[in-house]
């Protein structure tokens, strides 16, 4: 028997836990979806709860659908046989058993398509001349995109269309903060990347996912998937060259040439696509643009951070502890990290992260002045076995009281001074 993951259960009304049924075998929630539904609803429990329970009425419902009728030409079975023979083959393949409504916009500008979700309907709405300037199986890609997303709204009872409007009541709020706004462009950017991997998946033929995605934003009737890869490759290369990451500048989908070389990952090495292409939405780490899970991760890193310094014995007096439990109340040894993991955290910060490191840092070197110099040899060493020694030379300079003659003494007899702390401590 299959094991189901938390998502594939359903809590009905009285109670009963109950599989829900999936739609095929290929589906999956992306990592980052679960963990920000995880968020929102640990932390932010009370909003959770109101969206949970106010969903969309009859009336909206219908409000929706008028909306769609007055801008937009409704196709129906008979007049698009073609279209809609590509869209129930697409429904199959997925598992698909809601009713869906196909439309073309009116006055549109550019080529384009659109999911609108509705309990038990899915309404897809095309831009421009689509139909004509794909063929079938791009038209069939296009299809299971927006497929994709109606998939994902309505799974598991819309956990994560609630997720959207959650993210979407925090950014609204004039308490808001750079990590909500970072969160929900992360959250779109990544469900774009996992609709087109869903279609490549449905289809199977990424090719035609990438020729489609090419042609919408072109306008061209002909396109090498293959060609525009290479370009993809060339843009990523030349950024490897100059030391830079490439990171996403879209706010709701992804750059073309990102999507292209996140199917091309994708399909050469299925099992790990999506870490493949996490670095393309999340970038480095940066003080200044951490999402809401990014903030959890630093604060866990920090404590490793704080714990791995205060792992020598002679370290972890009362005032130094104390000091520690003011970042994280449950703090400990145990939240040691060994000094190889940390290297790799550290590894993937901005400059800014990491004079937030040094600062930490010296901050527990002056912590305790019975230890005198000591827990600032202890810091050098620590640091430069980090590969941070060169910032937090220069933080020691810019804070410290000691003339830059003693600085650089205490610092070149470092490794001196705390063997002579250890020994002190055994004896």
């Amino acid at each position: 028997m299959t094991d189901l993951n938390p998502e594939q259960l359903h809590q009905t009304p009285d109670g009963d836990v109950k599989p829900l049924p999936v739609t095929d075998a290929l589906f999956t929630v992306p990592a980052y979806h679960r963990s920000v539904l995880n968020c929102l609803q640990t932390n932010y429990s009370d909003l959770w709860n109101w969206f949970s329970r106010h969903s969309l009425n009859a009336d909206s419902r219908d409000e929706a659908r008028i909306e769609l009728l007055k801008s937009s030409y409704r196709l129906d079975r008979d007049s698009a046989a073609a279209l809609y023979s590509l869209a129930d083959a697409v429904a199959a393949k997925m598992g698909l058993s809601a009713d869906y409504t196909i439309y073309q916009a009116q006055q549109s500008v550019g080529m384009n398509a659109s999911m609108f979700t509705l309990p038990g309907e899915a309404h897809l709405v095309l831009y421009g001349p689509v139909q004509d300037a794909l063929d079938d199986d791009e038209l069939s890609a296009l299809i299971a995109h927006e497929f994709a997303h109606y998939e994902l709204n309505t799974f598991n009872d819309g956990l994560h269309d609630t997720v959207e409007q959650v993210l979407l009541a925090l950014v609204a709020d004039q308490a808001a903060e750079s990590p909500h706004e970072r969160t929900l462009r992360s959250y779109r950017l990544f469900t774009e990347l996992h609709c087109d991997r869903r279609a490549a998946l449905i289809t199977g033929d990424y090719l035609a996912c990438v020729r489609m995605l090419v042609k919408i934003e072109t306008g061209l009737k002909n396109v090498s998937a293959e060609s525009y890869i290479r370009q993809a490759d060339e843009v990523l290369t030349v950024a490897a060259q100059k030391g830079c990451v490439v990171e996403s500048e879209g706010l709701t989908h992804p750059e073309m040439f990102i999507r292209a070389k996140s199917l091309s990952l994708g399909d050469a090495d299925p099992e790990n696509a999506e870490d493949l292409m996490r670095p393309f939405v999340e970038g480095p780490l940066k003080l200044q643009q951490l999402d809401l899970l990014q903030q959890r991760e630093l604060c866990d890193v920090t404590s490793k951070f704080i714990t791995s310094y205060l792992r020598p014995k002679w370290l972890q007096t009362t005032i130094l502890w104390g000091h520690a439990r003011r970042f994280d109340p449950e703090i400990g040894p145990e939240c040691c990290e060994s000094e190889e993991r940390l290297l790799l955290d550290i590894e993937k910060c901005d400059e800014k992260l990491r004079s937030y490191f040094c600062y930490i840092l010296l901050d527990f070197a002056t912590c305790d002045p019975e230890l005198d110099e000591a827990p600032l040899a202890a810091a050098a060493l620590f640091a430069s076995r980090l590969g941070l020694m060169a910032e937090f030379r220069s933080v020691c300079a810019e804070e410290l009281k000691l003339s830059k003659r003693a600085l650089e003494k205490v610092l070149a007899d470092a490794a001196s001074i705390v063997d002579i702390a250890e020994k002190e401590f055994s004896a």
